[in-house]
């Protein structure tokens, strides 16, 4: 029996957080896995051509953030994916009911942690993943992981959620 006062149990805090930590353990799984994969196979290699002039998987090591920017800053983005893995605990603990809310913050979190073992354990980012722009003939989109894209699909539906729901808000009003 569940008392006002009363915090939830541990049973009913582990069912609410659930919907997101199975996103984030099957993102965190996939991007270690192919990592894996690449730092044994494709860093021998280089690069390996998949579509011809369109999708290559490519072998870099990373220690700035998105694009490359900021090299050898490896520390300050362990203690930036500590912070915002924290934010993310604290952020879902608020929106927890909305299960959009849930699996964006999922994939946030699910990308977040695989970089993060990167840094943790290797000193560098493993990217791997490059395209080459179809509207940009010689143009080549900056190598990338399952992580980066986990952390951009999750931001993108964070996105659509806030503004979905400020929308219903204003409706409401």
């Amino acid at each position: 029996m569940k008392v006002a006062n009363d915090k939830p149990s541990l049973i009913t805090q582990i069912k609410d957080i659930m919907p997101m930590l199975v996103i984030a353990i099957v993102i965190l799984a996939a991007d270690q896995l192919t990592k894996t994969i690449v730092r044994g196979k494709l860093a021998v290699i280089g690069t390996l051509e998949v579509i011809k002039g369109f999708f290559e998987l490519s072998y870099s090591e990373n220690t700035g953030a998105a694009f490359g920017t900021f090299h050898d800053k490896n520390s300050v983005f362990i203690v930036v994916s500590l912070i915002a893995i924290i934010f993310i605990f604290i952020y879902y603990n608020r929106y927890k009911e909305n299960i959009w809310m849930s699996v964006s913050l999922g994939f946030i979190l699910g990308g977040a942690l695989g970089n993060l073992a990167d840094r943790i354990f290797f000193g560098f980012v493993t990217d791997f993943l490059r395209f080459q722009l179809w509207f940009i003939h010689s143009f080549w989109w900056p190598n990338f992981n399952i992580a980066d894209s986990g952390v951009t699909v999750g931001a993108i539906m964070l996105v659509i959620v806030l503004f979905r729901d400020s929308y219903k808000g204003r409706l409401e009003d």
